[in-house]
């Protein structure tokens, strides 16, 4: 089993799109493809039930304990975390904790979202996400139900977790959850947070997606190129992720002649990086590998 220290080589994956039909009995030889392309770590995009009639965004999760049905069952999940386990893979899965659809099974709970003053449960603050409500994080009985879905994921084999928006949350919060976990859990698990200036000032993370090196490649590659390999702390690099499908672009589109040199020199560094589900399709692409 590799373990969780750098250099990390992350393969992002969403599972609806890395087989014909999307699911995941079709993606049981994946973890074997994957690791003997060279990568340690899968980070798998939520795959937990959401309302397809209201949003088909993962991130807009209804219950988060149960498998998006489209996808597969939780018996399929196991099986295939287990897969990419025992071929040396660990699995970090994106989870949503900090809002969720407001379909959800925990709406229906009193003083479990953030509301107005006409008592409607509102968006994070600042975005809009119109298909997402946000969780009152300062309720109690929220901590203790977000830390019985780490440890269900965690018990199901999932050996860490990204916590998608988790400067929405409060830093209390944060710190009791993540303590939480790892002193109910046997063995290491890793939490995974966004950007270096946010993560750095939150130790109780082990590792942070870049956001500050991909916006300094869109606007300076020279100066970027210059910077891969010097940072070998704990910033996860990345040209793409699910975030650039957003604007419609390949990876080929957002870096057009020059992907391949920088995605080159990423590779060669010693920093951690992550290849990008948006690339998969791509005969050009890390990703090729996967194709048939």
């Amino acid at each position: 089993m590799s373990d969780m220290s750098s250099p990390l080589r992350i393969l992002e994956i969403s599972i609806p799109h890395v087989s014909a039909g999307g699911t995941l009995p079709e993606a049981m030889d994946l973890p074997v493809q994957i690791a003997k392309a060279g990568y340690n770590t899968v980070f798998v995009l939520p795959w937990m039930k959401v309302s397809r009639a209201h949003s088909p965004s993962p991130y807009a999760v209804v219950d988060h304990m149960k498998m998006n049905e489209t996808i597969g069952s939780i018996e399929e999940a196991t099986h295939w975390i287990a897969l990419c386990n025992d071929v040396g893979l660990r699995v970090v899965l994106d989870l949503p904790l900090n809002h969720t659809s407001p379909f959800h099974v925990w709406t229906a709970r009193d003083g479990w979202y953030i509301k107005n003053e006409r008592n409607e449960m509102q968006p994070p603050s600042g975005t809009e996400w119109n298909d997402v409500v946000q969780i009152n994080h300062f309720n109690g009985e929220v901590l203790n139900a977000c830390i019985e879905v780490v440890l269900f994921w965690r018990k199901l084999g999932v050996d860490g977790f990204r916590l998608d928006a988790a400067y929405h949350m409060p830093d209390s919060f944060l710190e009791s959850l993540i303590a939480n976990v790892r002193q109910s859990t046997p063995g290491a698990v890793v939490f995974w947070t966004d950007g270096k200036r946010y993560g750095e000032l939150r130790p109780y993370f082990d590792a942070w997606l870049h956001h500050e090196a991909f916006l300094l490649a869109k606007h300076d590659e020279n100066l970027w190129k210059e910077g891969v390999g010097s940072d070998n702390g704990n910033g996860i690099y990345y040209l793409t992720n699910h975030d650039t499908l957003r604007a419609g672009l390949s990876p080929m589109q957002e870096w057009p002649g020059s992907y391949h040199d920088l995605n080159a020199r990423l590779q060669a560094s010693g920093s951690n990086f992550l290849h990008s589900w948006s690339e998969w399709k791509d005969v050009n692409s890390s990703y090729s590998f996967l194709l048939k």
